[in-house]
C-alpha cells in the first residue's frame, strides 16, 4: 500500500505536475519555437569588388539572387569590410581583388577571399558552406567557357573542367536544421533539472519511502520526455524514427541513476532553497561535459574519467537522441546502459547511507522506508 500512498501524495501536490510534466512541455515549446524555421536564410553579407568587371559582377549577382544571402553593404576597402563584420552588420565578406578577370582570362591563379564571422557557428558555418558551393559551381562554369573559347568542344570542356563527380547523401538531418540534433538533448537536460528540483525538496520535506518516491518521480519525468518528443515531431517537424517506448525506458533508467546523487545533494545542503539554487547551476556544466556539444573522443581521458564518475548524463544523452532520431537499435548502447545502471547502484549506496546518517543523527532517526 505504500506505493499507492506515495502516488496519492504525488498527485496531491500540484507543484509536481507543474514541474515534472508541464515544465518540460512549456520549455520545449519555448526553445523549439526558436527553431521553427528549417533554414537560415537572408544572411547579411558585405561585398568589396575591386575588379568591377562583368565576371566579378556575375559572381556578386549569384550571391544576391541566392535566398541564403542578401547584400547589406558594399565596402570600399578591406578595413571598411572588416569593420562592418566586426559591427555585426554582416556575417560574410566577399573580396574580389583588382585584376581578377584578367588573371582568369590568362588562366593564372586568382583568389576570391571569403571573410566569415564565426562567433555564431550556426550562421558562420551555413554562410561558409553555401558560399563555397556557389563559388565551386561558378569556378567550373567559368573554366568551361574559357576552354570553349579556345576551340575545345563543349563536352570535352565540361569533362576537363569537372574531372570527377561526387554525390553527398545527408542522413537524418538533410536540411541541416540543427534542431534535430540539439532539441532531444536539451529536453533531457530540462527533465533532469526539473526532476532534481522537484524530488530533492520533497525528500527533505518527507523522508518516508524514498525509493518508492524516486520510482514515481522518475516515471513522471520519463512520460514528460515522451510528450516533449511528440511535440518535436508534430510541432517542430523533426523526424522521429525510433521507438518512444524504448526512449521512455532509457530516460526512466537515467532518472533513477540520479537518485544517489540527489541523496548526496540533499544530505550536504539540508535546505530546500539551497538545494534548488544548487541544482539549477548543474544544467550547463552537465550538458557541456556530456559529449553532446563536443565529441566524447575529443575529451582528455583524465577529465573523461572524472565526468563519468560524477554524473550519468554522458551515458544517456547521445544514445537517447540516436534512438529516437536515427532508430538506432538499443543493443548498440549496451555498454552505456550497463554503465548507467552501475553508476546508479554505486551512487545510491553512497547517497542513501550518507542521507540516513545525516538525518538519523540530526533528527533522531525519522528516516524510514
Amino acid at each position: 500500500m505504500k506505493i499507492f500512498k506515495e502516488i496519492t501524495k504525488f498527485f496531491k501536490d500540484p507543484k509536481n505536475i507543474v514541474i515534472l510534466i508541464i515544465g518540460p512541455i512549456l520549455f520545449t515549446f519555448l526553445i523549439g519555437g526558436v527553431y521553427l524555421k528549417d533554414y537560415i536564410n537572408d544572411i547579411p553579407i558585405v561585398v568589396l569588388d575591386m575588379d568591377n568587371t562583368s565576371t566579378s559582377r556575375m559572381i556578386i549577382n549569384e550571391f544576391e539572387n541566392n535566398e541564403r544571402y542578401y547584400i547589406s553593404y558594399r565596402a570600399n576597402s578591406l578595413d571598411e569590410l572588416k569593420n562592418i563584420i566586426d559591427a555585426k552588420k554582416a556575417y560574410l565578406g566577399i573580396y574580389i581583388p583588382k585584376g581578377f578577370n584578367k588573371d582568369i582570362k590568362k588562366q593564372k591563379s586568382s583568389n576570391i577571399a571569403l571573410i566569415i564571422d564565426e562567433s555564431n557557428i550556426t550562421i558562420g558555418n551555413t554562410a561558409l558552406a553555401s558560399a563555397t558551393e556557389i563559388l565551386a559551381t561558378l569556378n567550373a562554369g567559368i573554366n568551361i567557357k574559357i576552354l570553349e573559347a579556345k576551340g575545345i568542344d563543349p563536352t570535352t570542356s565540361y569533362n576537363l573542367a569537372k574531372i570527377f563527380n561526387f554525390e553527398a547523401r545527408v542522413l537524418y538531418d538533410p536540411k541541416f536544421t540543427y534542431k534535430g540534433y540539439l532539441m532531444p538533448g536539451i529536453i533531457l537536460v530540462f527533465v533532469q533539472q526539473l526532476f532534481l528540483s522537484a524530488f530533492i525538496p520533497k525528500i527533505l520535506e518527507d523522508r518516508e519511502n524514498i525509493i518508492i518516491k524516486s520510482g514515481i518521480y522518475a516515471t513522471g519525468a520519463a512520460i514528460s520526455y515522451v510528450f516533449c518528443a511528440l511535440i518535436l515531431k508534430y510541432f517542430l517537424n523533426i523526424s522521429i524514427k525510433g521507438s518512444l517506448l524504448t526512449a521512455f525506458v532509457y530516460v526512466y533508467i537515467f532518472i533513477l541513476s540520479l537518485l544517489g546523487i540527489a541523496l548526496v545533494i540533499a544530505a550536504l545542503f539540508k535546505d530546500r532553497l539551497k538545494v534548488t539554487q544548487f541544482t539549477m547551476l548543474l544544467s550547463m556544466p552537465t550538458f557541456l561535459t556530456a559529449g553532446y556539444a563536443w565529441p566524447i573522443d575529443q575529451i582528455p581521458n583524465p577529465l573523461l574519467y572524472v565526468i563519468k564518475i560524477i554524473w550519468p548524463l554522458i551515458y544517456a544523452i547521445s544514445p537517447i537522441r540516436d534512438i529516437i532520431i536515427k532508430n538506432t537499435p538499443v543493443l548498440i548502447f549496451k555498454k552505456e546502459i550497463i554503465s548507467l545502471i552501475l553508476f546508479g547502484i554505486i551512487w545510491f549506496i553512497i547517497g542513501y547511507n550518507l542521507f540516513m546518517y545525516i538525518f538519523d543523527k540530526k533528527n533522531g532517526g525519522n528516516v524510514s522506508e
